[in-house]
């Protein structure tokens, strides 16, 4: 079998189709899985690192952009799906994967020009443009949220099956690390993370009330623009916060957290139901479509989170509720059991299982 997986930009949409690679290899003899991605995003470093081939094309974002450097990237995004033509001509995928970013566009158009099987995978409650646009060639759309199928129409793919996690964020440690992070003591640990790119707003507001709470532990990804200031600030709290500009192993971050304070991505809320993190939400104010904030009622309304806007963060807000939640046990302990409830841990699963019977099909009907 072989597949080509179109995933780009952040790790919301690289993560989770190496989720889905990892599952496909553990069943599939000789399986033949390459990526296809830009150089300008994440895919390099992820994939890389995940044990997979990557091949680069040119694609780059056209929304929200300019009308001049919307026209030089829809011409990159026209360039890219010739490059993905000779890519897939190349490779003769059984079947295509698109998984969100620049770079899904591209690949998918190719291969729906090439008569590839198609099934593309949608991470958030309000689906992008691309995943919309593409829809109509796929054979399979896999819903991270229930609440996008309203916008499929009636496509007949749709099959919500929640976000492909990998191994180890589905089976969570249940053993002390903060030891790993350089944390000492046994208090409470706050992890603050805004994304594969960090958050200043979350940064800033974390940073202002570590340093009044001489107590406190936290774990901070800051991003690579925020982490030289963020450890100077914090430098002197050593043995009780860890700042990082990127968390590599996120599941031992989860595993060392009491409390969560992040951005509102599809994957951060699907990794914070599966581990059973209580969190504070602060959804990315400028996301397409407001998404974050559909994926943040998600987790409320399940009573696993609190969501305050990100206008409305700062120390003062951010000390308001973390410390009723920190002094209330029998709280976050409600809130656990409500993510335990709310986590959907199969998806990596249901979903190779379906790629290998859309593929199986495809090559019987060309048999």
């Amino acid at each position: 079998m072989r597949i080509v997986f179109a995933a780009g930009g952040t790790g919301g949409h690289i993560l989770p189709a190496c989720a889905v690679a990892d599952e496909l290899k553990a069943r599939v003899n000789g399986l033949e899985a390459l990526f296809v991605g830009t150089r300008s995003g994440l895919e390099g470093r992820l994939v890389a690192a995940a044990g997979y081939d990557i091949r680069f094309i040119s694609a780059r974002g056209v929304r929200g952009k300019g009308a001049a450097a919307g026209v030089r990237n829809a011409a990159s995004i026209g360039l890219g799906f010739f490059q993905s033509l000779a890519l897939l001509r190349r490779f003769k995928p059984d079947i295509v994967y698109g998984s969100g970013g620049y770079a899904s566009a591209a690949v998918v158009l190719a291969a729906s020009r090439l008569r590839r099987k198609i099934v593309i995978q949608e991470q958030n409650s309000i689906p992008g443009l691309t995943n919309r646009f593409l829809a109509r060639y796929a054979r399979r759309i896999y819903l991270g949220f229930e609440k996008a199928s309203s916008y499929f129409g009636k496509h007949r793919g749709l099959v919500v099956t929640g976000n492909p996690l990998r191994a180890e964020i589905v089976s969570p440690v249940r053993v002390d690390v903060r030891a790993e992070f350089g944390i000492e003591g046994d208090g409470p640990v706050l992890l603050v993370f805004g994304g594969s790119q960090g958050a200043r707003t979350l940064n800033r507001a974390a940073a202002e009330y570590l340093l009044a709470r001489p107590e406190a532990r936290a774990v901070i990804q800051t991003g690579d623009q925020d982490y030289a200031w963020m450890r100077e600030k914090l430098g002197p709290l050593s043995g009780r916060v860890c700042v990082r500009p990127y968390l590599e192993a996120m599941h031992r971050a989860y595993a060392a957290a009491t409390v969560c304070l992040s951005r509102a991505g599809a994957m951060t809320v699907s990794e914070l139901a599966a581990t059973a993190v209580p969190s504070i939400l602060v959804p990315y104010p400028h996301a397409a479509d407001d998404h974050q904030s559909f994926n943040a009622s998600f987790l409320a309304e399940a009573g696993g989170a609190i969501v305050i806007k990100d206008s409305d963060l700062n120390k003062d807000t951010l000390s308001s509720a973390l410390d009723q939640l920190l002094a209330d046990p029998a709280r976050l302990a409600a809130m656990r059991r409500a993510l335990e409830g709310a986590a959907r841990k199969d998806a990596a699963k249901i979903i190779a299982d379906d790629v290998i019977a859309v593929a199986a099909a495809g090559r019987s009907a060309q048999a």
